[in-house]
């Protein structure tokens, strides 16, 4: 299933894969369907404590953000504010290196944590932690220190008992504080790969990979120089994941990058990052260039300084996003010269509003190859006969009939569209998604569902066949990529989109995902 590895790193890894996906079905050829015309891409997670993708063989780089502890406690202390605005001496913010390592010293302690929440959901085995300076060190959450040297302690962990796994530091010494933490994650110590096998084996059936949770679209500084690096502590802070492991992943994977970018990024920001993408992608590689996400929905940042631009200017708001994004499309062709063949612009509009298509994309000036839709079918209680006490078989027969009803003419209205569009531009215009799949919240816009009723539809036969339907039907209506959202993480009452809920579950249980890979289990092996 992993392409070619060192042996020693192939033999541990594909050794640990067996182990922990012990009784879960393999991703090899299986009786099924053809493979689907459409390709499938994905849009994954940000990088959290408490993410349960494991993308990274070093642990350290998912962790939590570093807390003042207080005295006597045994895991770091909330980052809250006083009524006065104040911080406490427990409460204050760490001051951090420029790659985020503490600077922290005399007698005062800072921790942080992963794997929060996923007790018995992550790697049981030997964890190597390493790292540079002087000071006290302190592994939780293991069962047993096998061996301990200068900056190297080998630590057991079950999995499931030990308490939360995470770091402790103090009494750090001011000239070579402690830096450059490792948290190996078992058998990959002597890993050449950044990414976890585990992680690699369920994300390589899909031949796209939208980062716009990755790159923290609405957090992030969008200065160039502010930005998250290979050095960075963590890849989880405020600023996204580094660029270049972006490229290292679809590297990886033979897949091909969709970048969102920032709306308040400034030139310097889009002309560093096209640079970096194209001298380190491979070079048969698409790339999707997308002006942040959903610049009409002003329940977001973008969305909300399209809105204010446009009151202040006096100027539609689409033709504010219009304006900024073909300034971004235009610096991606500058720098991709005679290979901006390559770059694949993306216009991102609204699936059950066709006027913003027409005027973002008129707008555009024919600078844009790809119109983008969001293809959510649900179930609402202001528009279907639902409620809290509706059952899951209930909610999904509402769903299915809000596909068949509404998601899929509204596709095929975009399909005409883009049709009409290419037709003026003298050139094909593609219309793919950039989102899609079940929206069945409990929690939603259109009013309470029950939580635990939306919780049983993830796991519903009928939600195989609802993907299959959601897929083959938007196919048949024109679009020519089918982007789903999102990969893996937990669900609950507002969130019920990954299609895994951990990395590990099995895929029989799994029935978004199964659907999903179908006709691709076998994509780059």
């Amino acid at each position: 299933m992993f392409p070619s590895m060192p042996g020693a790193w192939r033999c541990s890894a594909l050794l640990a894969l067996f182990v922990f996906l012990a009784g879960t079905p393999h991703l090899a050829r299986q009786d099924t369907p053809p493979a689907a015309p459409v390709p499938i891409g994905i849009n994954l997670r940000p990088i959290t404590p408490y993410d349960t993708s494991l993308v990274f063989v070093d642990a350290m780089k998912m962790a939590s953000e570093w807390s003042f502890e207080e005295s006597g406690r045994d895991r770091p202390a909330p980052r809250q504010r006083g009524l006065n605005g104040k911080a406490t001496p427990a409460q204050e913010v760490v001051p951090l290196d420029a790659n985020g390592w503490p600077r922290v010293f005399g007698d005062r302690v800072v921790a942080c944590q992963f794997f929060v929440g996923m007790r018995g959901r992550f790697p049981a085995g030997e964890y190597v932690v390493t790292w540079k300076g002087k000071g006290t060190l302190e592994f939780r959450g293991g069962v047993g220190i096998l061996s301990q040297a200068p900056n190297r302690l080998v630590v057991e962990v079950d999995g499931v008992n030990g308490g939360q796994p995470g770091l402790a530091l103090g009494n750090m010494d001011p000239a070579d504080p402690i830096r450059d933490i490792r948290v190996w994650l078992p058998g990959q110590e002597d890993s050449c790969h950044s990414f976890h096998p585990y992680f690699l084996e369920r994300l390589r059936p899909f031949s796209v990979l939208r980062f716009y949770p990755w790159m923290k679209i609405y957090a992030t500084s969008a200065r160039w120089p502010e930005r998250a690096t290979l050095f960075s502590a963590r890849q989880g802070s405020g600023q996204g994941v580094a660029a270049e492991f972006m490229v290292e992943l679809c590297n990886e994977l033979t897949s091909d990058p969709w970048f969102c970018i920032p709306h308040l990024a400034d030139d310097d920001y889009v002309r560093r990052f096209a640079l970096l993408v194209r001298d380190s992608l491979r070079h048969d590689a698409k790339v999707y260039v997308e002006f942040s996400n959903e610049t009409w929905n002003t329940d977001y940042a973008a969305g909300k300084w399209a809105r204010d631009q446009s009151q202040l200017r006096g100027i539609p708001a689409m033709k504010i996003v219009a304006e900024r994004a073909a300034q971004v499309f235009d610096i991606w062709h500058e720098v991709f010269g005679s290979q901006k063949g390559r770059i694949v612009r993306v216009a991102g509009v609204q699936l059950h509003n066709p006027g913003i298509a027409n005027v973002l994309c008129r707008a555009l000036n024919g600078k844009f190859d790809a119109m983008a839709l969001g293809t959510y079918f649900g179930a609402r209680a202001d528009r279907d006969d639902v409620g809290t006490d509706s059952t899951a078989q209930e909610l999904m027969a509402a769903a299915r009939a809000n596909l068949v009803d509404a998601v899929l003419p509204r596709t095929a209205d975009h399909r005409a569209l883009a049709d009409t569009l290419g037709t003026e531009l003298g050139r094909h215009i593609a219309l793919v998604t950039y989102e899609g799949g079940q929206s069945i919240v409990a929690r939603s816009p259109g009013g309470g569902l029950g939580v635990q009723a939306t919780l049983d539809c993830q796991s519903l036969p009928e939600m195989h066949t609802a993907y299959r339907d959601l897929i083959e039907g938007v196919a048949q209506a024109g679009v020519e990529l089918f982007m789903a959202y999102d990969f893996t993480g937990p669900r609950g009452s507002a969130d019920t989109f990954s299609v895994l809920e951990y990395i590990n579950e099995p895929i029989a249980n799994a029935p978004k995902y199964r659907a999903l890979i179908q006709g691709w289990e076998s994509r780059g092996q």
